[in-house]
């Protein structure tokens, strides 16, 4: 388990740790933790190193493109101040994508696990494309009564807004910052700090006038951001309009035939009293077993199982055929009880469940 990333295993540290000699993913990185550091040095390796896989690249866009639409949000309110307008005029192009390569440790564990589940979800949408191939309506018409034209408008505003996190761009190309409150803002003071430095170093205006001219650019933007419209946000909308119907198997079972994985994901959410958001890292990265509990806990078949594990290949490309065919037998012996009780403490607070799975470490 990452220190301070999440309650759960990721997927990148402990299944690489051993193929990097810890010297190189510790260089410059004793300020964070262990497991966040080898995280850093696979989302942001040395250039002489092979490059990121799939999963790396897509949650790279989703991070790079999310800080350069709000750089150049803070570029243009800043250019209100003759003196920092001048000193960021010597660098036109956005500069804190490279910043943030560059010092990577910038970026906190949570925020980058939180982008990393946004890159799996867009790496999913994009591999299995539209709906079988069909329109919006039709499947609109397959998960909800056609006679209720709210939920499809629902539905629409929900594909709409997913649409947008796979519109393909390179990593410093913007891209719509539809992120909770919490991670805008972590991500707007990055910015907001890269731009800042930048200025002080150019020396047209003195260095203690620059910090609270750049705060003020990015208060105006935090007071702007409505995390309304991102596809999480859309998704629980939805499932908050099917009301008790929501609750429905078939449901959840077309949610996942037609892909739409956040939309699952809310479902699950709902059932089992978690966040949809943290139901959607444990498919995209916790561990196998978390999966087979949230399946079980939902009374997910056999063959439920299976074809949730099937679905998940694009993130997780251990999933091989042999891989499933023995985690659908561990399924068999996995009791309802037992995934209740997983799922129970997965409800308590992600703070909480780091620090124990870290004293559990510690322990041995």
């Amino acid at each position: 388990m990452l220190a301070g990333m999440s309650a759960y295993s990721s997927l990148i540290g402990p299944t690489r740790a051993d193929c990097w000699p810890m010297a190189q993913v510790m260089a410059g990185m004793s300020a964070v933790p262990v497991g966040h550091a080898i995280d850093l040095a696979f989302f942001f390796p040395d250039d002489g190193r092979e490059r990121h896989d799939a999963l790396a690249a897509e949650t790279r866009r989703h991070l790079g493109g999310c800080l350069t639409a709000m750089e150049i949000g803070l570029r243009l309110a800043l250019e209100e101040t003759p003196e920092i307008a001048a000193a960021l005029a010597q660098w036109p192009q956005p500069v804190c994508w490279s910043t943030l390569r560059a010092q990577p440790t910038l970026l906190g564990p949570a925020l980058l696990a939180h982008m990393q589940m946004r890159g799996g979800i867009s790496l999913m949408l994009r591999q299995f494309g539209g709906p079988d191939g069909g329109s919006g309506e039709s499947e609109a018409d397959s998960l909800f009564p056609p006679d209720d034209p709210a939920l499809g408008e629902a539905l629409a505003a929900l594909m709409l807004a997913e649409g947008r996190w796979l519109l393909t761009a390179a990593e410093d190309q913007p891209m719509q910052p539809d992120l909770p409150a919490g991670f805008f803002a972590e991500l707007l003071w990055t910015a907001a700090a890269c731009l800042a430095a930048i200025v002080q170093r150019s020396g047209l205006i003195e260095a203690e006038s620059v910090v609270p001219l750049v705060e003020a650019a990015a208060q105006r933007q935090l007071a702007r951001h409505d995390e309304a419209t991102g596809p999480i946000a859309a998704a629980d909308r939805l499932v908050g309009r099917l009301g008790d119907r929501a609750d429905a198997p078939e449901i959840m079972a077309a949610a996942l035939q037609h892909r739409r994985f956040l939309l699952f994901a809310a479902l699950a959410g709902r059932r089992l009293r978690m966040e949809s958001a943290q139901v959607a890292d444990i498919l995209v990265m916790g561990p196998v077993g978390q999966v087979a509990a949230l399946c079980r806990a939902l009374g997910g078949s056999d063959s439920d199982y299976r074809q949730l594990l099937l679905a998940l290949r694009p993130v997780r490309p251990s999933l091989s055929d042999a891989t499933i065919v023995g985690e659908a037998m561990r399924y068999q012996e996995l009791s309802v009880a037992q995934a209740d009780a997983a799922v129970g403490a997965l409800r308590a607070p992600a703070a909480l469940r780091a620090k124990l799975d870290h004293l559990r470490r510690i322990a041995g």
